[in-house]
């Protein structure tokens, strides 16, 4: 998968199989999460942490790559 040059987001809804009913077309109990792709970015230039010291804190995930992203991961209720 290419990785974008730019930054860009993602949404990211999940669910158990157990909760998603295709003859009806419902999911229940979905867990929505974020993702900030900021290609380069460092914990330096974004002032974000390399890991979340509570839940739900937005963090950097592979910092100074193509690949680093903002990571925001609520806490599932």
């Amino acid at each position: 998968m290419k990785m974008p040059d730019a930054p860009a987001a993602l949404y990211v809804l999940t669910a158990d199989k157990a909760d998603y009913d295709a003859s009806k077309g419902k999911v229940d109990n979905t867990y929505l999460r974020y993702v900030v792709y900021i290609p380069w970015a460092t914990e330096e230039s974004t002032g974000l942490a390399l890991k979340p010291d509570v839940p739900g804190m937005p963090w950097i995930m592979d910092p100074g790559t193509h690949r680093a992203h903002i990571m925001i991961s609520p806490p599932k209720k």
